[in-house]
């Protein structure tokens, strides 16, 4: 009995402790979101300085969809808390996603002091996310669509997701607020946009939103990737992500995810052919379709 015990404590000592990661605590938002599933936000602790956002009863939504296709987010100022996005996120996941979203969960915005990242914080949170999927005994084991994964920030976080964009794994990405232009930040620049190889959604708050010349300047040199640029006036920097559900942009980035994350080829439409019916104040253009 003795050595039986002992060969079963070698073989848990051995796997990755990643695998013992557990709930330390959850935030619901919003209700849990206006999608198909309520949605909570988790920090676990295998990765207790980022917050999961997911549906509450992730069985329950891959029965009706089924894997849960993934969202890697950076936030603006490149900043360790995602709590201004956190009504955003939780819509988007209440849709069927997961989001794995840099800095350590808030009670509410401004909390706590906040510190700057590195860009490859993204990276290092998608392959924990990954890692969990392939993990037996995980919660989150084999519940990841690994062929769809999306990333997205806003500001230096769109930034962020140009450091990290050359990765294969990335089905598409999403800029908001944010651009390049002739710029260096968060160890990307104008060359980073180049080597991207997915299609990019620009969301942009008008003229007034110091990203616009930026992300007007890169949708007018990207030739090589399709691309498009969606701009609401009215929204400026800041955007739209305090509203409930993330207001107008939680909308446009479920409706771009679920086109590019699950084949929802109709949403097509409403980037490609302007059928904006219901998106008051927005304009959207287009290329290399």
């Amino acid at each position: 009995m003795k050595l039986k015990h002992l060969i079963i404590l070698a073989s848990l000592m051995s796997q990755p402790f990643s695998a013992f990661a557990q709930v330390e605590k959850t935030k619901m938002v919003d209700n849990g979101g206006a999608g198909l599933f309520q949605a909570i936000a988790v920090k676990e602790k295998g990765l207790s300085d980022f917050v999961i956002y997911h549906p509450q009863d992730m069985d329950q939504a891959i029965a009706c969809q089924g894997k849960l296709p993934l969202l890697i987010w950076g936030n603006g100022g490149c900043m360790d808390s995602s709590a201004g996005y956190e009504r955003m996120l939780t819509e988007i996941a209440s849709h069927g996603y997961v989001v794995v979203a840099v800095g350590e969960m808030e009670d509410h915005p401004n909390s706590r002091k906040q510190k700057s990242t590195e860009a490859s914080e993204l990276h290092r949170g998608l392959e924990w996310m990954l890692e969990q999927n392939s993990t037996k005994g995980s919660e989150y084991y084999h519940k990841i669509d690994t062929r769809h994964i999306a990333a997205a920030g806003h500001s230096c976080g769109g930034a962020q997701v140009f450091f990290n964009a050359t990765d294969k794994r990335l089905t598409t990405c999403i800029i908001m607020n944010a651009g390049m232009g002739d710029m260096n930040m968060a160890g990307a620049g104008p060359e980073s946009v180049q080597k991207t190889h997915t299609p990019i959604l620009y969301v942009t708050g008008g003229p007034t939103d110091v990203a616009y010349e930026n992300a007007k300047k890169d949708y007018s040199r990207i030739a090589h990737v399709p691309v498009v640029w969606a701009d609401h006036a009215a929204s400026g920097h800041g955007g739209t992500y305090h509203m409930p559900y993330g207001g107008d942009y939680g909308r446009v980035v479920v409706d771009w995810l679920n086109w590019h994350l699950k084949n929802r080829t109709a949403n097509a439409d409403i980037f490609l052919g302007s059928d904006l019916k219901g998106y008051t104040g927005w304009t959207v253009q287009s290329k290399n379709w």
